[in-house]
C-alpha cells in the first residue's frame, strides 16, 4: 500500500454475523450498531454490552438517534420504525411505531428485497436504500433509494439499485456521497439540503489502492469526517480507505483478523475514535476463511490521534445526523 497504514484493534468481541449500521449517540455517549442477519440492535456504553432482538422482522439493517424523541429510528426488512432506548443485558423487543413502509409488497412477500444501509441528512430526513437479497443470485437490481421525511412521507429517488450502501454528506451539506456496492464505486451528488434533493450524480472513486494480497474489495459503508474526508469500508479486503475531498487516498485503516469491515463512524467524547463494524468472514465469498480471520464479526476501534501526521492538527471527527421524527 502506498498510502500510510494504521491498524485498528478489537474493542468488543461480539462475533456478529453481519455487523452494520454503526453510529454514535453524542448525547448518551453510547455506540449502537446492528447485526442484520440476527435482527439485533447492539449497544456499547461504558464497557457494558446490551443486545435487543427484534423477532418481528427477519432483519434489522440501519439505525439513527432521534432529534427529540427517545430511542432510535431503525430499518427492518421492509419498514422504517421507531424503537425504544436499549435495555440492559439481552432482551426481546418490538418496535413502537411504523414511520413508513414503502417497499413493493409483492417483492417483500416473495423475499426478493430488503432494506439495507441508511443515514440522515442535516434536516433530519432518513435516506434509506434497499437491495436484492443475495440468495436470489439472479443479478436483478431490484433495490431503491428512498427519502423518508420526519412525518413519514416516502419519496423514491433511485431504482434499479443492486445493493444500496454507504450514504453521508459533506460538512457544508452541499454534497451527498453514495455507494451501490454492485457497481463497486463511490459516487457523489450535488445536494440541496433545504429541499432534500440530490442531483448531478457523478463518479467520485472507482479504483482502489493495492492491498498487497491481490484482492479487490467491494465498497460498502462510509462516513465523512469533520473536514470532509471520506472513510470507506472495503468489504472482503480488511480495511477502510480514507479519501480526501479531492479523491486522493490519504490512508488505509486495517482491521487485522477481520476480513469484511462494513461501515465506520466517529465517536467518543471528542469524536476522535473511529469505530468499525465487521461481518463474518465466510460472507465475503472467498471460501471458508473464518479461522484465518477469527475476529470477523467483532467491533474495532482506532484513536485517530495516531493519524495526525496524515490528517493534520486541525482534523476533527463528526457525529452522524439525527432523525427528525
Amino acid at each position: 500500500m502506498s498510502a500510510p497504514v494504521f491498524d485498528a484493534h478489537v474493542v468488543l468481541a461480539c462475533q456478529n454475523t453481519l455487523g452494520e449500521g454503526i453510529t454514535w449517540d453524542d448525547r448518551t455517549q453510547r455506540l449502537h450498531w446492528v447485526d442484520i442477519d440476527r435482527a439485533e440492535v447492539h449497544t456499547l456504553s461504558e464497557g457494558t454490552h446490551a443486545v435487543a432482538h427484534y423477532g418481528e422482522s427477519e432483519f434489522v439493517s440501519a439505525l439513527a438517534p432521534r432529534v427529540n424523541g427517545p430511542g432510535l429510528v431503525a430499518a427492518t426488512e421492509a419498514a422504517v420504525v421507531l424503537i425504544d432506548p436499549p435495555a440492559a443485558g439481552t432482551s426481546a423487543q418490538r418496535s413502537t411505531h411504523t414511520v413508513a413502509a414503502p417497499l413493493d409488497a409483492a417483492h417483500v412477500r416473495d423475499k426478493l428485497v430488503r432494506f439495507n444501509d441508511g443515514a440522515c441528512d442535516a434536516r433530519g430526513r432518513l435516506w434509506i436504500g434497499s437491495m436484492t437479497r443475495p440468495e436470489k443470485r439472479d443479478g436483478a437490481p431490484r433495490g431503491e433509494l428512498w427519502r423518508i421525511d420526519p412525518d413519514g412521507t416516502a419519496t423514491r429517488f433511485l431504482g434499479s439499485v443492486g445493493t444500496s450502501n454507504g450514504i453521508d454528506w459533506s460538512p457544508d451539506n452541499k454534497l451527498m456521497y453514495y455507494i451501490d456496492s454492485n457497481e463497486n464505486r463511490v459516487t457523489v451528488f450535488d445536494y440541496d439540503v433545504e429541499a432534500g434533493v440530490p442531483s448531478n450524480r457523478r463518479l467520485f472513486a472507482d479504483t482502489q489502492p493495492e492491498s498487497g494480497d491481490g484482492v479487490r474489495g467491494v465498497y460498502d459503508g462510509l462516513v465523512v469526517d469533520g473536514v470532509g474526508n471520506i472513510w470507506v469500508a472495503l468489504w472482503g479486503d480488511s480495511r477502510i480507505v480514507v479519501f480526501s475531498p479531492e479523491g486522493k487516498v490519504l490512508a488505509n485503516v486495517r482491521t487485522p483478523g477481520a476480513r469484511s469491515p462494513t461501515i465506520p463512524c466517529f465517536g467518543g467524547a471528542d469524536l476522535r475514535t473511529l469505530y468499525i463494524a465487521t461481518a463474518h468472514a465466510n460472507l465475503a465469498g472467498q471460501g471458508d476463511i473464518q479461522a484465518q480471520y477469527p475476529h470477523s464479526g467483532d467491533v474495532y476501534a482506532l484513536d485517530c490521534g495516531s493519524m495526525t501526521s496524515v490528517l493534520g492538527p486541525q482534523w476533527k471527527g463528526r457525529v452522524r445526523h439525527r432523525f427528525g421524527g
